[in-house]
């Protein structure tokens, strides 16, 4: 799979094109057209790849070792960690995420029991709404429960490919801190 361009930098050379052309036609008498123009590039400016991996941090919640996987991850640049589980919806773990992975068996065992990662995702979902929640599941094609969906954000197989991850990651981490 290739890894898309990082775009941000052409983004924000074209932004200060066009408000420089802004400023040229209010200059000229084209009041209408700079204003227009102004209004529609004046935004906040793109942030690039690198800011929002500054600003991300991704929470994996498995019982199972992903050693592998979280290198990948952290060789590309994020703030990852892993907890084999969640005890306290309030602990400095979930409280500081802006991703979570969630497994759904063997997690939640002392808050959600009988729903296991499923209710982990509900309570995490109803304390913190805009966290982005990405559902993981090892058995391919699987999907458990019918509410799962109006809970996550998001579903990744859990044996998929690393960089699928990533770019999980990336997609997630930009309508964050850079939701245009």
């Amino acid at each position: 799979m290739t890894q898309k361009p990082d775009l941000s930098n052409e983004i924000y050379i074209m932004e200060t094109i066009m408000l420089k052309l802004a400023s040229l036609f209010i200059n000229i008498g084209m009041d209408k057209v700079g204003e227009g123009l102004k209004k529609h590039f004046n935004k906040k400016k793109l942030l690039s790849i690198e800011e929002i991996k500054k600003r991300t941090n991704v929470l994996f919640v498995d019982d199972e070792d992903l050693g592998t996987l979280l290198d990948v991850i952290r060789d590309a640049g994020w703030d990852v960690r892993q907890v084999n589980d969640i005890t306290d919806f309030n602990s400095e773990g979930v409280k500081k995420a802006d991703i979570i992975f969630m497994d759904y068996i063997d997690v939640g065992k002392v808050l959600t029991p009988k729903e296991e990662g499923i209710g982990l995702l509900k309570g995490i979902r109803k304390r913190y709404p805009e966290k982005f929640l990405i559902f993981m599941s090892g058995y391919a094609g699987f999907i458990p429960g019918h509410e799962f969906h109006s809970i996550v954000n998001a579903w990744i197989d859990k044996h998929a490919d690393p960089f699928m991850y990533i770019d999980q990651i990336e997609a997630a981490a930009r309508k964050i801190h850079d939701p245009r």
